[in-house]
């Protein structure tokens, strides 16, 4: 199990300010997929006023996360993910 960080900083990978409803719909459709996944946790999404931020990911790996967007939300995140390591 790895730490993997999916990134949203550019014009096209910022979030969009989002209804309450929308988020509900995206969480929704996540933990479905995810009972496809069960070695994959997801963390959670943060972000700035301005969208910026990122989403925490625990699993095999990022091709793994990657697979499990491509399918929840059409496609692989615009700004990328990548493997992390604690270091502090």
């Amino acid at each position: 199990m790895v730490k993997v960080i999916v990134f949203h900083y550019t014009d096209d990978g910022r979030l969009p300010k989002l209804s309450k409803n929308e988020l509900n719909e995206i969480m929704k459709n996540i933990y479905h997929e995810l009972k496809n996944y069960p070695d994959v946790k997801f963390n959670g999404t943060y972000v700035d006023n301005e969208g910026k931020g990122i989403c925490d990911w625990d699993a095999p790996n990022v091709e793994v996360v990657n697979e499990i967007l491509n399918k929840v939300l059409g496609g692989p995140p615009v700004d990328g993910a990548i493997e992390v390591k604690r270091v502090l």
